[in-house]
């Protein structure tokens, strides 16, 4: 298995929303892979990352692969060549477990990116673009970060962007009242009940018309096509959206907002919900998903021990990993060597393997053997 990936380590958010894939998208580049002859991928595409897993040979494939992503992201390979990862074999392996597991995000242990991991695989599946082996590490990743779910601390207590959010727009004021676009999605629901759970927090959230849905106890609806006219009598608002325009546009805050009050404005989307020249108006301050690296330091600094111990599931879950994976590709010889060794005798099998084999992998043959007569 490869994977290349482009995450919030290399690339900034502007960057970033370029691949920002839709369903649309993703069902594309799947379909440009294919013509290319990789019919077996899965395409992760998160806030903070938009990785490629596919089968087949990395040097053969890597080009083709980059030039299919850049495209999608309406680049050229030479402008992403310099913050594309690129991992194969046991490496690429390895990355998605960590991925899984909440390791490798920005906010080490936040619970969304296994779910996320989960809905990108099944999609790919449901579309026929897995095979044996995609099957077999992607069901593994997942089982790993289950457990490391379950033996650790790492998701105990976690701290999403979505709870930081929160946090940000309660510590604003005494009584803050905060507008929520976005709500019926992931990110804003977690954002809408994690508001919900401060005291000095009124809390409303966007819907449409045609699309009504349920808001959690304590929370206001207000018409998406309302928005504005809610927003210039709030102290924060918050937009983790999936659309691929503005929500907030800064010519139309300018007609609403000229009292000089002091706003908040948080924007958990990529590509981007709030035109950033809404930054520029009096009394209004900005800040978006990067924001939150700096104060996901600080939680990560506490998490390292989980952090620890959650590698050391992945060391064992990956050797696991390896066995199938290795035996899988055995499978067709298995036959033809079981016929091979029943003209042994058990003591030229072990000399013959004593001349074939490293020490340590020696020693750990001679183990299982000594377990048999156990």
């Amino acid at each position: 298995m490869n994977c290349l990936s482009i995450d919030h380590k290399r690339a900034d958010r502007e960057l970033r929303s370029r691949f920002a894939f839709s369903d649309q998208s993703r069902s594309d580049l799947a379909a440009e892979l294919a013509i290319r002859g990789i019919g077996a991928s899965v395409i992760l595409c998160t806030c903070n990352r938009t990785e490629l897993y596919f089968s087949g040979d990395l040097p053969c494939l890597s080009d083709a692969v980059l030039e299919c992503l850049a495209a999608a992201g309406d680049t050229i390979p030479e402008e992403i060549a310099g913050v594309v990862l690129s991992y194969t074999g046991t490496k690429a392996a390895l990355h998605l477990f960590r991925v899984a597991s909440g390791i490798d995000s920005m906010i080490i242990g936040e619970d969304e990116i296994l779910g996320q991991v989960k809905n990108a695989y099944q999609e790919a599946a449901s579309q026929g673009r897995t095979d044996a082996e995609l099957n077999t590490v992607f069901q593994a990743a997942i089982t790993c970060a289950k457990r490391i779910k379950t033996e650790t601390a790492l998701s105990k207590s976690s701290v999403s962007a979505a709870t930081l959010a929160a946090n940000e727009a309660a510590a604003f004021g005494e009584n803050v009242r905060v507008l929520v676009i976005g709500a019926s999605g992931k990110i804003g629901s977690s954002v809408l009940k994690n508001l919900l759970s401060h005291k000095n927090v009124t809390a409303a959230a966007t819907f449409r018309s045609h699309s009504m849905r349920a808001v959690p106890k304590g929370a206001e609806m207000v018409e998406y096509d309302r928005r504005y006219q809610y927003i210039a009598g709030a102290d924060c608002v918050i937009s983790a959206t999936s659309s691929p325009h503005y929500t907030v546009t800064a010519a139309e805050l300018r007609k609403w907002l000229n009292d000089g009050k002091k706003r908040l404005f948080i924007d958990l989307a990529v590509p981007a919900d709030i035109d950033s020249s809404a930054a520029k108006l009096p009394g209004v301050e900005l800040i978006g998903i990067d924001h939150f690296r700096e104060l996901a330091g600080r939680n990560n600094e506490l998490k390292m021990t989980s952090a620890a111990q959650a590698e050391e599931i992945i060391d064992q879950e990956l050797d696991e990993l390896r066995k199938k994976l290795i035996f899988r590709g055995f499978l067709p010889k298995l036959e033809r060597t079981s016929a091979a060794i029943g003209r042994l005798t058990p003591t030229e099998l072990i000399y013959r393997l004593r001349d074939e084999l490293a020490s340590d992998h020696f020693e750990a043959v001679l183990r299982a053997l000594e377990g048999l007569g156990e």
